[in-house]
């Protein structure tokens, strides 16, 4: 399965869920592969991957779908790009700042419908050497959103405790009935960077919230300093704090999630 952690604003939690949701499901014993599509690269960095110059990621494996010209001078697939994380059994697709660039390449090149598509047909080579692709997208719904949505067969939207996080996902929800039709349903809304102190704020927002009937997820994710320090050590919550609440939220988070696609 493919699931595209998806929001317009930043600052929501998009990169910790991602990263911290795929180290559960390895924790699980799934075979995830996670796949950075921010050009900030907040994925790689947060999982200590180091990139040269010269190594393929994942504006390349694009390209190479964008254009057969491309292929004569990098012949490579996604497997050339795929790296080792250090968390045993959670490979990486890592992005670098040029994956900006590619989106000047991929407007100038391609039909919409086949843009949009890109990422989808880079994915098919490795669809069976994993039980889920993870893939965190960049702020805004641009090209590279649309090609995660499009690529996934679930969006997790995480939603921090705030009017303006909240009242983006309707704008969101109209992209998704676009770009995967009306019928689609398959998306959770996460909150995340709850402060138990903010009674008032918390209540606002569930109430906002209670229209995405059955869409809102059980689990919350705290807002946690552990959290941030094992992002600072590049490492996810489990390796850096395994008994903090921040451990204790994502795992809780995998639980209902494998409950919910196993289904």
């Amino acid at each position: 399965m493919i699931v595209s952690v998806v929001h317009q604003k930043g600052g929501v939690g998009k990169t910790t869920t991602s990263i911290n949701l795929a180290s559960a499901l390895v924790l699980n014993n799934k075979r995830v592969l996670l796949v950075d599509m921010d050009p900030q690269a907040h994925s790689t960095k947060g999982l200590g991957v180091e990139l040269e110059d010269s190594n393929p990621s994942v504006k390349d494996i694009m390209l190479k779908e964008a254009t057969s010209l491309f292929a004569q001078y990098w012949a490579g697939d996604i497997h050339e790009v795929i790296r080792k994380s250090p968390r045993e059994g959670l490979d990486l697709v890592p992005a670098e700042i040029r994956l900006s660039q590619t989106l000047e390449e991929l407007y100038g090149r391609c039909s919409k419908n086949f843009r949009e598509s890109i990422l989808s047909k880079s994915l098919l080579p490795i669809m069976d050497y994993y039980d889920y692709v993870i893939i965190d997208c960049p702020p805004g719904l641009g090209l590279l959103a649309v090609n995660a949505i499009k690529a996934s067969q679930f969006i997790l939207i995480p939603s921090i405790m705030s009017k303006l996080s909240v009242d983006s996902i309707t704008d969101l929800l109209n992209l998704l009935k676009r770009a995967k039709g009306t019928a689609f349903e398959d998306y959770r809304i996460l909150p995340t960077l709850v402060d138990t102190r903010l009674r008032a704020t918390n209540e606002y927002v569930i109430e906002e919230l209670s229209i995405h009937k059955g869409k809102v997820l059980r689990t919350q994710i705290a807002r946690n300093e552990t959290i941030n320090q094992a992002q600072i050590t590049h490492q996810d919550i489990f390796a850096f704090a395994p008994g903090s609440r921040g451990a204790e939220d994502y795992a809780k988070l995998a639980k209902e999630l494998l409950k919910l696609w196993e289904e």
